[in-house]
């Protein structure tokens, strides 16, 4: 399985031979970037850890919202708790452009984000999560842990994007007050995604 596709290397050290494994030149670029298809649990049992970027193009909810999607880097480390439950811990580096409510231009958000999902079957197990963990319901078959890192940043994005500063210049304003729909904040919508991760 390990060796199909790839090169044996055999090396020394101060203990004798061992083994290791380089993937060729075209699978090493895939590995730059975050695998879609997985199994949490063997995952979680083998204590993966993941260290890559994620393509704009596998983001479409987050790419429909933004202007363009610059970067998303994640680090991912699945593995199992004190008590067997398999366990999710992770970090999200992004930055996208928006469209700036006030001016229409385009401003830059940074994402510094992180993470811990308890892997469970059901909403009763998911129920039974400690407040501080979030639930991610998983059947038998492979997920799609690109979906769940997506989920996670669009948490991060507004519902009214605005430069921290005043980009509005005041010689193109109007007399008059600010219309209250634009100028007072509202529920972001995407605070409902923290409740539906399970249904992935």
């Amino acid at each position: 399985m390990l060796e199909s596709g790839l090169n044996r290397i055999r090396s020394f050290d101060s203990q004798g031979l061992f083994l290791y494994y380089r993937a060729p030149m075209s699978e090493q670029a895939q590995d730059l970037y975050l695998p879609r298809a997985v199994e949490p649990r063997k995952l979680a049992t083998a204590q993966a850890a993941f260290e890559r970027s994620i393509r704009a193009s596998d983001l479409p909810r987050l790419a429909e919202l933004s202007l363009s999607i610059d970067k998303v880097d994640v680090k991912l480390q699945f593995d199992r708790n004190d008590q067997g439950r398999p366990e999710l811990q992770g970090s999200i580096a992004a930055c996208v452009q928006l469209e700036c409510q006030r001016c229409l231009e385009s401003m830059s958000l940074n994402i510094e984000r992180d993470f811990l999902l308890g892997i469970v079957w059901d909403e009763a197990q998911a129920n039974a999560l400690p407040k501080h963990i979030e639930p991610w319901i998983v059947g038998e078959d492979e997920t799609d842990l690109i979906e769940i890192v997506e989920e996670e940043i669009l948490l991060n994005i507004p519902v009214v994007a605005r430069h921290d500063e005043d980009c509005l210049n005041p010689d193109l304003l109007s007399v008059g007050e600010i219309d209250e729909e634009i100028s007072e904040p509202k529920e972001n919508p995407f605070s409902v995604l923290a409740g539906l991760k399970g249904k992935h």
